[in-house]
């Protein structure tokens, strides 16, 4: 209906203030280039090929401090991994000339690789162990499965803010909502709305490993919780009725033969 329709697209406002109310500060504000810097100290990579080498090597001794169950960890909130992230293209220009392209627009491509790595922190966010520097889970983005654009235009120079949190778990995979403002006249405008997936894996990145479970805590967060466990079921419902695992339906061979006799030349028949 219309109503629910009004209530979902309002959700990541109230979402995002009920997730900074009732706490003692405010979230730490952190700029794209520590989002990165975060997860190499957390995955122990480097920049270096081979300090990168040998601290994957070492990541093999983490696989002891996997979970044996999900119920051995302790459930977390979902402003237990609320993050903001500034992207400040306003107020420093050599930042800017990063995400221009040849047009003077910015290059939604670096966007992406944005989102990616913010999901990805938000994920380890989610599943840190307090005594832990780094972290015995690999994880990686299993696909990007919505981007809602709010505005066609994104200024090349004007401050960016991105948000999200973990918004559903499974036992080995975890829905992340982002959400990205742009400072205009004064306040920070919607921009886009992002649902990416993750899979959590084993140090080595060979098997599934499990995570936190996610306990909503308000009538809000039930209602995004919900939606997650529906997106689940639709991607399972697609994966399911792919032609790499069912063959097309009569309505479906029909559609097709309908577009190839469209794209014959009839005037070419009888040649020869």
């Amino acid at each position: 209906s219309a109503c629910r329709l009004c209530i979902m697209r309002n959700l990541p406002s109230v979402l995002a203030r009920t997730l900074t109310s009732g706490t003692s500060a405010s979230p730490e504000l952190l700029t794209m280039s520590e989002v990165r810097s975060k997860l190499r100290d957390l995955v122990g990579a480097s920049t270096n090929w081979r300090d990168h080498v040998q601290a994957m090597q070492e990541r093999k001794g983490l696989r002891t401090l996997l979970a044996k169950r999900q119920e051995d960890l302790p459930p977390r909130r979902m402003k237990d991994s609320y993050l903001e992230v500034i992207l400040p293209l306003g107020s420093q220009p050599e930042i800017r000339e990063k995400y221009l392209n040849v047009h003077n627009s910015v290059r939604f491509g670096r966007i992406l690789e944005d989102l990616d790595s913010l999901g990805v922190l938000i994920c380890y966010t989610h599943t840190k162990q307090e005594m832990q520097q780094k972290s015995p889970l690999s994880i990686v983005t299993a696909l990007v499965d919505k981007i809602n654009l709010c505005q066609k235009i994104i200024h090349p120079d004007c401050d960016i803010k991105f948000t999200g949190n973990v918004s559903w778990v499974g036992k080995t995979s975890m829905e992340v909502k982002m959400h990205m403002l742009q400072l205009h006249d004064g306040q920070y405008n919607p921009v886009l709305d992002a649902t990416f997936v993750m899979v959590a894996r084993d140090p080595e990145n060979k098997r599934p490993a499990f995570v936190n479970p996610l306990i909503p805590e308000s009538p809000e967060e039930e209602e995004i919780f919900k939606q997650g466990e529906l997106n689940k079921l639709k991607r399972i419902e697609f994966s399911t009725a792919s032609l790499l695992k069912m063959a097309p339906t009569a309505e479906e061979r029909n559609i097709v033969h309908d577009i190839f006799l469209n794209t014959l030349d009839t005037r070419q028949e009888g040649e020869g």
